[in-house]
């Protein structure tokens, strides 16, 4: 079966084709037949591929080259460039099942919640497409097709994002969500220009056909050049910024939220937020050259976890409170990857995958059955009204604030325990660790927050912006039977990272770090262990202060013994900065665009006066002479001759001058 690796992005390419070229005369039903279908079958050949791989005894992963992509020359002088191939070790076979298999699953989602918006087959062709590029993006055995993976991803964000163009705000969110990822993508389009110059290959292994030698068969060869050590890792964080959406390129994540929800639930959980996690996971052999570098995306992931959980707690709309805390959980898996954790990382991918994709489309239930509505304020009493996405969103609920026993628990507290391992090394990470510790009260803070006001209490809705009453209801079964495919995965994919202090085994050595291993293990970055008693203090002090923001939540928003309006305006200053989004919008907008659109206005002007008034000179220059020698050729052949008197002197004098 790994010899039909190919079909797994295969499939969804010809959906989105398939409905490109026929989607208008088909009807929507089998538009979506054809989509749902083939992200199905890719999904089901995904599952075949990672089944015959797991019996597969292969240190590098199973290589499947489809053809030469790049090369020239022949025999000893032949350079290759790059293949067009693909790879499956445990890192790509988690990233596939989850790509394929939540995608799945929104596409299924979608076709009840779209069914009444225009450009039906257009959406399903961008969403068929989404999931072929980050296919391609994890798939791919080298640098430079991972790369065209990683730009069709963006590109297909920008217009799933825009795809109500014709909303001005949905249109720049598209064009900011596009041009803030094309700045990270910089970055690793010049650590690419340097792992070629170090390497002379793209290749992430060798292989038959391929170079001899690949990138990650001889990582240390660049730390012959220290510098290039240290720029190669960091040029690539340049782009994790972007694409997952961390401090400081994070911004264009949350207004994201102008696509339609089940893209929102793409985007945040299965595809492309999770392109740069991915792509530092699978380079960790580089980042093992440089701790300096580590300590950065560590300290990166810290730092984006805590803002954006801090933004999240004064939001009022539904899906930007989501929005918030997919940038937060991204942290957590940037903070992992930076203590050396590339396992825990690539956990808490898998698990946040299915809750936040879980909650997204809970939220575009809620929405749906309101008639449109997002704001929490306008909300409260939904679980009479829409049991189900009520049941299933609070376990998604749970999962994310690491209830005990749901799948959040198990990848965070991984998280959590493997940067205090590190800290034990370097003490800077038990700060990182204390950070994230405090960012996980506040995530159980926000996301009580929002459970509470959005499905207790008191229905809030009043009248829409018609003047009619509001009456919730719940959603098709076509939307409902996704959500709850998904809440039964937020429940049972965390159980696979059992920690070891319930299973008696080797510290920090779950089952799920027992698989990734041959992919993503670190190689003498961290030493650290921890005793079992050690590991339990630990969950139990992540378990408490997660129960401390619910609670506090409870005593704000639900109980209703303390006033949350009240207590704002004791804490007014902060609750300007969380509202203001610490500034950083603010600080874009004055400090870069505002003198970016200065500089363009001024090169605009000059261009104008000086470049289009250079030109505009010449022509009147070659116009004014035209006018006088056609006043000397106005048809009198009197004057014709005088002009070839005065001609011929002219020659006579030069003549003679010149002799």
């Amino acid at each position: 079966m790994l010899e039909q690796l190919w079909l797994v992005p295969a499939f969804p390419l010809l959906g989105a084709v398939a409905n490109l070229a026929f989607g208008r005369q088909l009807g929507r039903t089998m538009v979506s037949l054809i989509a749902i279908g083939s992200v199905a079958l890719s999904f089901f050949v995904g599952v075949n591929a990672v089944t015959s791989f797991a019996s597969l005894s292969a240190p590098h992963g199973f290589q499947l080259r489809v053809f030469d992509w790049i090369s020239w020359g022949s025999g000893n002088s032949a350079v290759h460039v790059a293949d067009i191939g693909l790879l499956l070790d445990p890192l790509s076979s988690v990233m596939v099942l989850v790509v394929s298999g939540i995608g799945m699953l929104i596409h299924m989602y979608s076709a009840g919640y779209m069914a009444e918006e225009p450009g039906y087959a257009r959406y399903f062709v961008y969403l068929n497409l989404f999931t072929f590029a980050m296919l391609v993006l994890v798939l791919a055995n080298n640098f430079l097709l991972m790369f065209v993976g990683w730009e069709l991803v963006g590109l297909c964000s920008y217009l799933l994002i825009g795809f109500w163009f014709t909303r001005p705000s949905a249109a720049a969110a598209g064009k900011k969500a596009f041009i803030t990822n094309r700045i990270g993508d910089f970055g690793v389009l010049i650590a690419l220009f340097l792992i070629w110059v170090h390497w002379g290959t793209f290749d992430f292994f060798g292989g038959p056909g391929g170079a001899s030698t690949g990138v990650f068969d001889d990582p240390g060869r660049v730390l012959a050049t220290q510098s290039v050590a240290f720029a190669i890792p960091m040029l690539l964080i340049l782009g994790v910024t972007g694409k997952s959406a961390q401090i400081p390129l994070f911004v264009w994540l949350p207004d994201a939220m102008e696509g339609p929800t089940p893209v929102s639930a793409l985007i945040h959980a299965a595809t492309m937020v999770t392109g740069g996690v991915y792509l530092v996971a699978r380079a960790h052999l580089l980042y093992d050259q440089s701790p300096d570098a580590l300590l950065t995306l560590a300290t990166i992931g810290a730092l984006t976890a805590f803002v954006a959980a801090t933004v999240a707690i004064v939001q009022t709309d539904i899906k930007r409170v989501l929005a918030y805390s997919t940038v937060s959980q991204l942290g957590f898996m940037v903070l992992a990857l930076g203590s050396g954790a590339y396992a825990a990382a690539v956990f808490h991918l898998m698990t946040h995958a299915f809750f936040k994709a879980l909650m997204f489309l809970g939220a575009g239930s809620v929405i749906h059955g309101l008639h449109e509505q997002q704001d929490l304020r306008r909300m409260g009493g939904l679980r009479r009204y829409m049991p189900v996405t009520t049941w299933t969103f609070i376990v998604g609920w749970l999962a994310i604030i690491g209830a005990p026993g749901f799948s959040g628990f198990f990848s965070k507290d991984l998280i959590l325990a493997r940067t205090f391992a590190r800290g034990l090394i370097d003490p800077v990470y038990l700060g990182l660790y204390a950070l994230a510790l405090l960012t996980v009260g506040i995530t159980a803070f926000y996301m009580s927050r929002m459970v509470f006001l959005a499905f207790f209490g008191d229905f809030r809705g009043g009248v829409d912006d018609h003047g009619h009453a509001v009456v919730p209801h719940e959603s098709p079964m076509s939307m409902l039977v996704p959500i709850i495919a998904l809440a039964v995965g937020s429940i049972v994919a965390g159980w696979i990272g059992v920690p070891s202090f319930l299973t008696g085994g080797t510290s920090l050595d779950s089952p799920i770090e027992v698989f990734l291993a041959p992919a993503v293990a670190a190689t003498g970055v961290w030493e650290g262990t921890l005793e079992h008693l050690t590991e339990i203090v630990l969950t139990g002090l992540s378990v408490m202060v997660a129960l401390v923001g619910a609670s506090l939540a409870g005593l704000l928003y639900l109980s209703g013994a303390v006033n949350p309006l009240a207590l704002a305006m004791i804490f007014s200053p902060i609750t300007r900065l969380f509202e203001a989004r610490w500034y950083l919008d603010d600080f874009y907008r004055v400090a870069i665009v505002g003198n970016l659109a200065r500089i363009a206005s001024f090169l605009a002007s000059f261009d104008l006066a000086v470049i289009g008034g250079s030109v505009t000179l010449v022509v009147r220059t070659v116009r004014g002479a035209g006018s006088i020698l056609r006043a000397s050729q106005a048809g009198y052949v009197r004057g014709y001759a005088v002009t070839m008197m005065v001609g011929a002197f002219l020659v006579l004098a030069a003549s003679w001058a010149f002799r």
